[in-house]
């Protein structure tokens, strides 16, 4: 390979821990065993890495006949600093893209290149203590969806628009304008929604987008954690003396009125930019005369996003 030797220590570092992801993957989701060598990394023309398996055993290469399509997973790779992640989803028409960069690094005023006025507005009105962190957050979350996409940022950095930015979920909202829309027409208006977050002095972008599903609807604890971070914010000028807990009952503990309901439920569905049924839901506990505890708002949602109820779930409202 061409080039200085980190660089082509980290493409094999990014290969090696493409292939344990993908070896994890097919363990775990199929109950396959695989040695690295049997897991091919390669490009395709834009440079997209792409997964070949090529099981050395005769009987497994009869019975990967049936099951090539589920064998060749998406994938995307990252590195910085000596540091790589990689990222595998069984579905091989899913687009996915990762990034990792490394908040070590100093990047004196790229956010004047990396981003336009508006985007530069959404940084300035962070605290700032987190600027500096999340300017690279949105970076990451560009180069997250460049990949997913599979041409990266040759489109040109303004074409990936950051629009909002959650400082509780991590999630960071992109639509692509220009050159990239061009390039993909059929995301004319979407939202791409980036998972990032921050471990130790890295900051990583994930995003898994399938068609039809832009998305990635969070997990029941993350809506949870949101609610109750909610409910602080809500709550912390009502003199309310005792920690906010899952168990929490809005009308007779946290004396919400009704009101204040209609207020919360209007947030969560612009948080989540999802219509849910909260006027049918609001109108039944009180026909009921019987409160709502956070968690079983928390399981009205999940379920209203496209979770498993579970089993202690609040009922559905049809």
């Amino acid at each position: 390979m061409p080039g200085v030797e980190k660089r082509r220590h980290e493409w094999l570092l990014g290969r090696s821990v493409a292939k344990e992801a993908v070896r994890l993957l097919l363990e775990r989701e199929m109950d396959l065993h695989l040695s690295p060598k049997e897991i091919e990394i390669v490009a395709d023309p834009y440079g997209r890495p792409l997964v070949s398996v090529a099981p050395e055993t005769t009987p497994l290469r009869s019975w990967l006949g049936a099951e090539r399509e589920r064998l060749q997973p998406a994938i995307s790779i990252a590195h910085s600093q000596e540091t790589a992640v990689a990222l595998a989803v069984l579905d091989p028409a899913a687009w996915v893209g990762i990034d990792l960069e490394s908040l070590a690094r100093r990047r004196e005023d790229f956010e004047g290149i990396a981003f336009s006025p508006d985007e530069r507005s959404l940084v300035a009105a962070l605290p700032p203590d987190l600027r500096r962190e999340w300017a690279l957050r949105m970076w990451c979350a560009k180069e997250a969806v460049g990949k997913a996409l599979g041409r990266g940022l040759s489109a040109g950095l303004r074409a990936f628009h950051i629009t909002g930015a959650d400082a509780c979920s991590g999630n960071v909202e992109v639509e692509l304008r220009d050159g990239a829309l061009q390039q993909f027409p059929q995301l004319q208006g979407a939202s791409l929604s980036v998972h990032t977050a921050r471990e130790s002095d890295f900051v990583f972008s994930a995003i898994i987008y399938r068609q039809g599903a832009v998305r990635m609807r969070p997990s029941r604890q993350e809506i949870l954690d949101y609610l109750l971070q909610k409910m602080g914010e809500l709550t912390q000028d009502w003199d309310y003396p005792d920690p906010v807990r899952p168990e929490s009952k809005l009308f007779t503990e946290l004396g919400f009125e009704s009101l204040d309901a209609v207020v919360l439920c209007t947030a969560i569905q612009e948080h989540y930019q999802t219509p849910m049924p909260f006027a049918e839901l609001l109108a039944e506990i009180g026909q009921q005369q019987r409160d709502l505890s956070i968690g079983e708002l928390a399981a009205f949602v999940n379920t209203h996003l496209g979770g498993s109820p579970g089993a202690d779930a609040a009922r559905r409202v049809q």
